[in-house]
């Protein structure tokens, strides 16, 4: 028997009805707010991650699925979105600022969890061009609209981490405090010190916690116009009434980011993420262009949220093509949607089928009346009170 591909998930019924609505609400907060959306391949070379994610980063050393073509290419399957967006803008819009918004699969091979596939599902947005203090509020509040929307109350945190240069003087700090504890480290930890060191910061192992809590805190290796932007960042979230917390622990697991660095958690789970990146197309070699992003864990929204359908669900039964196809009509011409049987069985088979896909009204085409299967209440056939019925 072939199975399903471990760390991989089926999306039907209430999941895949999730589905829609995540992707119909993204939209309504990001699409419809000006942000483009773009449809990007799942293939791309593996030198675009080389760089843009960090050659010693987990993801390119360990996580990839990666192939060569039959041109003897390096290909590998998209694990994240940011740097494909980034190569698309500069090949074809370099010189200009333009915002994209971007919702499909990445792939990693990860230890299949809760919460973790190895096939899974992204929407995110970029700013890219030139990008300031508003840019990054702007992506905040899209993200927060996003999320409320979901009624999804998540904790905003943030930090800086300043910029590159800043950066890399903080992590020489981290590698020789890690390296003088690396005995109380956990084995994981102790392999990422001195190749991925940032990323020690995000361990959950009891291990480590105490000697994470004792590490130095980027804040001491910041200059002042660093902390200035960061102030006024906080002023700006203060101005617009949003909550958040500071997480000088939060480094985000990609070497691009600079500066803003962000987090939406809801109950203990890491929903989305992003942060501003300067100077990726230039570690790219595609230009000076700036960025500021988010991308959101579709899966892990999917797991979290209750969804409700807004519309009620109407089946068309019986036995008569002619009747239905006048029903049909009447439907169609008033903007109300149905679902059809699969196939023209008995009436009775297809009223189970109408159960079975949890309909709120059944609508008999030959007797021409509307039932709620749910209690079975029956009603004359008219579009007066099936919208009386639906819109009540």
């Amino acid at each position: 028997m072939i199975e399903q591909v471990k760390g991989t998930r089926n999306l039907f019924g209430a999941d895949s009805e999730k589905y829609i609505h995540i992707f119909n609400t993204f939209c309504d907060a990001f699409v419809n707010y000006g942000y483009e959306l773009v449809e990007l391949p799942i293939l791309e070379h593996k030198e675009l991650f080389i760089k843009s994610i960090g050659e010693n980063s987990e993801i390119v050393t360990k996580q990839m699925y990666e192939f060569k073509d039959k041109g003897d290419r390096s290909l590998v399957l998209r694990p994240e979105a940011t740097a494909s967006v980034v190569r698309f803008h500069n090949e074809f819009f370099k010189n200009e600022s333009k915002k994209y918004a971007y919702f499909g699969k990445m792939y990693r091979y990860e230890s299949p969890q809760k919460n973790r596939y190895r096939e899974f599902i992204q929407a995110g947005a970029e700013l890219i061009g030139t990008i300031d203090d508003f840019s990054e509020l702007q992506i905040l509040k899209s993200s927060i609209k996003f999320l409320e929307n979901l009624n999804i109350n998540a904790k905003l945190n943030i930090n800086t981490i300043g910029s590159i240069d800043e950066r890399k003087l903080y992590i020489k700090e981290l590698d020789s405090y890690f390296k003088k504890n690396k005995n109380n480290l956990s084995k994981e930890s102790n392999e990422k010190i001195g190749k991925n060191t940032l990323r020690i910061l995000d361990s959950n192992d009891p291990i480590d916690s105490e000697i994470i809590d004792l590490a130095p805190v980027i804040y001491q290796y910041l200059d002042d116009d660093t902390l200035k932007r960061y102030d006024h960042l906080k002023a700006n979230l203060y101005n617009e009434n949003i909550n958040f917390v500071e997480n000088p622990k939060l480094v985000r697991g990609l070497d691009y980011y600079n500066d803003l660095t962000f987090e939406f958690v809801y109950k203990a789970t890491v929903l989305g993420g992003g942060g501003r990146y300067d100077k990726l197309a230039e570690s790219l070699k595609l230009g000076n262009s700036s960025g500021v992003g988010v991308a959101f864990g579709v899966d892990r929204i999917i797991n979290c949220i209750k969804y409700v359908p807004s519309s009620k669900k109407v089946m068309l039964i019986g036995q008569n093509l002619d009747d239905i196809k006048s029903i049909s009509k009447k439907l169609d011409k008033s903007g109300i949607k149905y679902f059809l049987p699969i196939r023209k069985s008995k009436e009775n088979t297809q009223y189970k089928e109408a159960i079975k896909n949890n309909v709120d009204y059944v609508i008999n085409c030959t007797e021409k009346t509307i039932k709620n299967p749910k209690n079975s209440e029956s009603f004359e056939f008219n579009i007066r009170n099936l919208k009386k019925l639906l819109w009540k």
